[in-house]
């Protein structure tokens, strides 16, 4: 299907360090290295991966920064065109990371949180889902793909209350899928959103726990987590787990809890796989998610 992602995408510039706190030294050597990530992109690349069309709009600058992202996007088969450049600066961030995993990140969005993407009316009309992500402001967005009959995806970051004024534009969405605050109750958060919200499906991923589901027959799904072998958790695993779901659901037409499941795996799949989602075929993923001894159990 042919997909439009609208979020974050920025450089990011890893440092690896010897432990935390940080000790000083005034020259130190050490393997630098550079990557692109952000919640729009990686719901992109995971996208692409699993072979759909992919255009990528993120807030960017014109600097090497946003050249980064240029040039990582065409490496993963997106399309990153509709990426408007008026920023002053475009999103970068930093990354200290010990040999433990730990990892302290320092980002520097300026502008981008509150810049509004416009997206040419045909070529929204000529999509097949458009994605959004809970950190820029989307309503008009979601306002034409409605009026146009796209089904909109709102990936969102982390809940702890119902939707409040700034979340009522994600209400109109197809699917709603957001993390959960640990010292919320689960099904309180997710049974509110749906009362709340037209979407046909509305999710609550609970990290180890797996995730719990619901559609318009307000039937409680819940779907375990998936353990595929040991990992660290990478950054923009919700991301991962929200385009595998919409996928699913939009591209192949499943029912809500082989989506969730195929989801789960994928989330499973990326911890084995820190480095991105790339090789998240359907092949692949579908063969993993038949495996008999993936389920995780519970904590």
């Amino acid at each position: 299907m042919r997909v439009v992602v609208v979020g974050m995408a920025y450089s990011v510039v890893t440092l690896p360090v010897d432990g935390f706190p940080v000790e000083y030294r005034p020259v130190r050597d050490a393997a630098i290295s550079t990557s692109v990530a952000g919640s729009g992109f990686t719901a992109a690349r995971t996208f692409a991966a699993l072979g759909d069309e992919v255009y990528l709009a993120a807030p960017l600058g014109e600097d090497a920064e946003a050249a980064a992202v240029d040039a990582a996007a065409y490496g993963y088969g997106i399309n990153s065109a509709m990426s408007p450049r008026s920023l002053a600066r475009s999103p970068r961030a930093v990354v200290l990371e010990d040999a433990c995993g730990h990892r302290q990140i320092s980002r520097d969005l300026g502008d981008a949180r509150t810049a509004h993407v416009e997206l040419d009316l045909g070529a929204l009309a000529t999509s097949d889902l458009l994605v959004v992500d809970g950190v820029l402001p989307t309503s008009a967005l979601i306002t034409g793909a409605r009026a146009t009959g796209v089904p909109v995806t709102a990936a969102l970051g982390s809940m702890r209350s119902p939707p409040g004024l700034e979340q009522q534009p994600y209400l109109r969405a197809d699917l709603v899928v957001m993390g959960h605050c640990p010292t919320v109750d689960e099904e309180v958060l997710l049974r509110t959103w749906r009362q709340r919200s037209t979407a046909r499906l509305v999710v609550v991923t609970l990290g180890e726990r797996g995730a719990i589901g619901m559609g318009l027959s307000e039937e409680l799904i819940r779907v375990p987590a998936r353990d595929l072998g040991p990992g660290r958790r990478p950054a923009g695993l919700g991301a991962t787990y929200a385009a595998t779901l919409a996928h699913y659901v939009f591209a192949r037409g499943c029912e809500t809890r082989a989506a969730m499941e195929y989801a789960a795996t994928a989330a499973a799949w990326r911890i084995t796989h820190p480095d991105g989602p790339d090789g998240l075929g359907e092949d692949v993923l579908e063969a993993a998610t038949a495996r008999p001894d993936g389920v995780a159990q519970a904590p």
